[in-house]
């Protein structure tokens, strides 16, 4: 054959290749919206996008909606439940209905879902269950359609990541972080490595059930343990559940995700009761330091029970959520990888993590190391056979703490979550604390610690607004595109957003966004935010709380931004609070908007308990701040847990907490930085109201020039 004509004949096939791959290429689903994970946010964004008007379509890699919130996450983290509006309300209100309440955050896995399915069947949504995604095409920044494992295609005028591991988001080339940022990035304090757990045996006096008088329990302390096969000799190498590595530079970048566990739904009903079968690998010495950990607790005289292995909270009809615990559930250091791995081999890390969390149990039922009252409370619980059915009552979803971290215009971080910034145009409220699980397990100064574990410096300052950039990529990136569980924040700040009641308010809040962009035909980083707004309030969405300085109802300034008072100050939102307080603002309150009281009811079963942040050792004079009146208790009991040991001090709160705008001093304390410390309000025989609104630790030097008038206090 002539060279010419093989050439003409070669170009001729492959023009009719093109043409057949590209009529192949016509999508199978052309819609409006396309919403990528079928999370809690994945349901809640689809049936918005329809009630909208829009056709939308769900896609969930797996079998089942609702993600966590009908996958083991039963007893929900709320924060301040005020909060929780507009759909994602909704759906605890549709549970409650399940249990003829008016609304219900403690709910069954099998009920949840059901009504995630009904909702979607409500609405009228098309949904592909058991496709992961395999690929996005996209024309500039522009996302045309994208691709399942299965050759599924859907092309969509708009898209939204709903997925906790954010992989629309990377498969369409947006940039994101999976990095423990260094302090230094965002000017931050709580970022990067972090090591605030000081293992120690001493742990104070205790009541009766194993709690301080700061309401914290003997089984959330660190206590020494040696992390070698051989006690004491490093070069013997590390025990099974320890990571290799260097503590590093407290601040510093450091690579790692909170720990992914699984959330358990269990029963002691025996009719309706699974046991927890071990796995086909199990080897105790896998849990060799579990077992020197009930050592040391033994020998520190602890009368172990459950709780120290599991958070465990009642449930409808006989259930239990198990959580996790110093050595509970989490699976630190077995989500390596996750993030980056294709669906087949984030299979077998799931798996990894559901053979951990039975050979533990397996390890707590049956090994002699393990009390025998821990054995006897540990075989009561099993799975429910009624949960989970087509997985052997085994959740169906893992405990996705964290993974890819959106990077866009705005990044939320600390500063947000603690009032110091306000993010604008906001499209919903976080109020929940930053709560960070560890990252390692490693051996430091010849001890276990779980670095990247914060406890008690986690409080944020009230309720606080999300920002529209902050669920959007860089318009240079991708103009057609929001995400909203794996939203542009620090880790520090996500530790703080990743609940599920506000993944399903921003998914709320990115449908109705999506389907305003369509109708002006616009990118969405072009939205008019004015008329977002007005759609999202109308549809009861919740997106501002008071500001940080207002005007008291006698005319006083009242100051809300505890910055701009010297020393350490919280507020009293930033307690944790034992019992049913009640919020109020009847008085101006020295600090914040309003100031929490106890009802004058159920004595001694009410406490608030702050934890400061000791960044620099010193002396300090320790201040509560209150609102004063007749009906207060006289006798109101404040525990200091300092460098000093524990000392407790009697306040009246019928007098004054502030003599010249100066607050009342309870005492000198010696704080030291990175030392546990604590102040417990409580009122354990109060003759009168017992009311919290904050406190202040202020330097002795300061407080000195304070009382000299050598500078003013920041108060009213």
């Amino acid at each position: 054959m002539p060279r010419y004509l093989f050439i003409i004949l070669s170009l001729v096939g492959g023009l009719l290749f093109s043409a057949h791959h590209l009529h192949a290429a016509e999508p199978d689903h052309n819609v409006d919206i396309c919403i990528y994970g079928g999370t809690s946010g994945g349901v809640v964004a689809a049936v918005k996008a329809a009630q909208l008007g829009k056709q939308a379509i769900l896609i969930e890699p797996g079998q089942h909606l609702g993600g966590m919130s009908s996958g083991g996450l039963s007893y929900s983290d709320m924060g301040k439940a005020a909060t929780v509006a507009g759909m994602a309300r909704e759906f605890y209100e549709r549970i409650g209905k399940k249990y003829n309440k008016p609304l219900e955050t403690q709910l069954e896995p099998h009920v949840a879902e059901q009504v995630f399915e009904e909702m979607i069947k409500e609405a009228g949504v098309t949904v592909i269950k058991g496709e992961p995604l395999q690929k996005v095409l996209k024309k500039g920044p522009t996302i045309i359609k994208l691709i399942t494992e299965k050759g599924t295609r859907v092309a969509a005028k708009m898209f939204i990541d709903t997925t906790y591991e954010g992989d629309l988001l990377a498969a369409a080339g947006v940039s994101y972080s999976l990095t423990r940022e260094a302090n230094s990035q965002y000017n931050e304090t709580l970022n990067g490595i972090q090591l605030y757990e000081i293992p120690q045996v001493e742990f104070g006096k205790v009541n009766k059930i194993g709690r301080r008088k700061d309401r914290r329990g003997l089984w959330d302390r660190a206590i020494p343990l040696d992390p070698y096969r051989i006690p004491g000799n490093p070069e013997s190498g590390l025990l099974p559940l320890i990571d290799a590595g260097e503590l590093g530079t407290i601040g510093e970048a450091a690579p790692g995700v909170q720990a992914y566990c699984f959330r358990l739904c269990v029963t002691d009903q025996p009719e309706n009761r699974i046991p927890i079968a071990p796995p086909a690998n199990y080897d105790p010495a896998r849990y060799e330091i579990v077992a020197r950990y009930i050592a040391a607790c033994e020998k520190a005289g602890d009368e172990m029970d459950l709780r120290w292995f599991t958070k465990h909270d009642a449930l409808p009809n006989g259930k239990f959520d198990f959580n996790t615990a110093y050595f509970g559930l989490n699976f630190a250091g077995g989500n390596k990888n996750y993030s980056e791995a294709s669906h087949a081999e984030r299979q077998k890390i799931i798996k990894a993590h559901e053979n951990y969390a039975r050979g533990l149990y397996h390890f707590l039922k049956t090994d002699d190391r393990v009390p025998q009252k821990v054995r006897e409370q540990v075989s009561k619980y099993g799975l429910c056979k009624d949960e989970f059915k087509d997985n052997g009552g085994w959740p169906h979803q893992l405990y996705i703490r964290e993974s890819r971290r959106m990077i866009s215009d705005l990044v939320m971080t600390e500063h947000h979550c603690r009032h110091k910034e306000v993010a604008p145009k906001s499209v919903g409220l976080a109020s929940y604390g930053i709560d960070i699980h560890e990252i390692r397990r490693i051996a430091h100064k010849g001890v276990m610690v779980r670095e990247g574990k914060l406890l008690g410096h986690t409080g944020t300052r009230g309720p606080y607004p999300i920002g529209f950039d902050a669920i959007v990529p860089k318009a240079s990136e991708c103009d057609n595109l929001l995400v909203t569980f794996a939203i542009s924040a620090s880790h520090v700040a996500f530790g703080s957003t990743r609940m599920e009641p506000v993944l399903m308010i921003l998914s709320q809040s990115a449908a109705t966004a999506a389907s305003q962009a369509i109708d002006a035909g616009c990118n969405i980083q072009n939205v008019n935010y004015q008329r977002l707004r007005t759609q999202l309030l109308a549809d009861g969405q919740l997106l501002d709380w008071p500001s940080p300085v207002k005007k008291g109802q006698s005319g006083v300034r009242v100051i809300t931004n505890a910055d701009q008072l010297p020393g350490i100050v919280l507020d009293d939102s930033e307690a944790k609070f034992t019992g049913d307080w009640s919020e109020s603002n009847g008085q101006s309150s020295p600090i914040g908007k309003s100031y929490s009281h106890d009802k004058n009811k159920d004595r001694g079963k009410k406490s608030a308990h702050f934890t400061p942040n000791i960044k620099q050792s010193g002396d300090y004079e320790v201040r509560l701040l209150y609102t004063w009146h007749p009906n207060r208790a006289s006798n109101v009991p404040v525990t200091i847990n300092s460098a000093d040991g524990e000392k407790t001090v009697t306040v009246n709160q019928r007098k004054p907490a502030l003599i010249k705008q100066v607050p009342v001093s309870l005492g000198m304390f010696r704080f030291e930085s990175g030392q546990p410390a604590s102040i417990s309000i409580s009122n354990t025989g109060a003759n009168g109201y017992v009311v919290v609104d904050g406190l202040q630790l202020l330097p002795v030097n300061l407080a000195k020039e304070e009382r000299a008038g050598k500078r003013t206090s920041g108060y009213p």
